[in-house]
């Protein structure tokens, strides 16, 4: 399972974004790439505790734990999947300013390692582990890189 701790899978992303350009159009979803890249910025400080989104009420709560084995298992995040509210990016970004804050987030987050990893409570799963956040934090990028073909 690919993981946003591991050298390999961390270089991967990186090269991914690097391919990224103003022109990239979204394949699904609302965001523009700017939005995605800063969306993605923000979702790499919950992990850490610097951003800490409310948890989703019952029973939206319970669901999420029932599906955390299979969505962190094989296979890709759904399209389209709601977002916390403190994730939602709607004003108008500069690309590569938030190019650049996105290769520094996922730098900063791998040079800390699991044990950067303040936060144990995700919003919609619930309690993870730091494998878990490891292995989300790789899906999520994955996920909003092929949003937007790369």
């Amino acid at each position: 399972m690919k993981n946003i701790f591991n050298a390999q899978d961390k270089n991967e992303l990186l090269a991914r974004i690097e391919q990224l350009t103003p022109s990239n159009h979204a394949l699904w979803g609302k965001m523009n790439v700017s939005q995605m890249l800063t969306h993605c910025v923000e979702g790499l400080k919950m992990p850490t505790g610097e951003i800490k989104p409310r948890r989703v009420p019952f029973p939206i709560n319970i669901i999420g734990k029932l599906l955390k084995n299979k969505i962190l298992g094989e296979g890709d995040l759904r399209k389209n999947a709601p977002t916390a509210p403190e994730l939602t990016i709607s004003d108008t970004k500069d690309f590569e300013k938030e190019k650049v804050r996105l290769k520094t987030a996922v730098h900063g987050l791998y040079a800390m390692g699991e044990a950067g990893i303040k936060q144990e409570i995700h919003p919609f799963f619930g309690k993870l582990t730091q494998k878990e956040w490891g292995i989300l934090n790789y899906k999520h990028l994955d996920h909003h890189l092929r949003q937007f073909g790369v």
